[in-house]
């Protein structure tokens, strides 16, 4: 378990920004690295555990913001936590999102707000962050949602 450095949360900040995100870190938070999962914890917390030397057989700590492959950061479904609340999200009606928690890719008739193409951060109608996706103009293909842990428990 270490700090995230400035090189890899440059990386980390770049890839919130191509989802249309603006990095904003909570007071009293910090980023921290497990192999190579990124977690968002407490300072508080982090400072005893490191103290306590209890952390060599730590396999998660906070909550997992994310994690990095081959140089790459991959957000998580939790990403909004180190995001600012003025960040623009892809904004679904009720069966827009019904759709999207389900799995399926939603077209432009279900989409409240027009967003940029691209990657996008996606919430629901009382702008709770539901998912990841990639909208193309006429279509949000799902990449991550909500409703993903409960369909891998069948």
């Amino acid at each position: 378990m270490k700090n995230v450095g400035e090189k890899k949360l440059e990386v980390i900040k770049k890839t919130i920004e191509n989802y249309g995100g603006i990095f904003e870190l909570p007071r009293n938070t910090l980023l921290t690295i497990i192999d190579d999962e990124v977690f968002f914890v407490n300072k508080l917390i982090f400072e005893r555990i490191q103290k306590e030397k209890i952390n060599d057989n730590l396999y998660s700590i906070g909550v997992q913001i994310g994690k990095f492959q081959k140089g790459n950061f991959l957000l998580g479904l939790e990403c909004y936590l180190i995001m600012s609340s003025n960040t623009k999200k892809l904004k679904l009606n009720e069966k827009g999102a019904s759709l999207f928690l389900y799995g399926r890719d939603v077209f432009i008739k279900n989409i409240v707000n027009m967003p940029k193409k691209g990657y996008v951060i996606v919430s629901n109608i009382k702008n709770e962050v539901i998912g990841l996706g990639n909208f193309d103009g006429k279509l949000l293909s799902n990449k991550i949602d909500r409703g993903f842990y409960l369909r891998t428990l069948e």
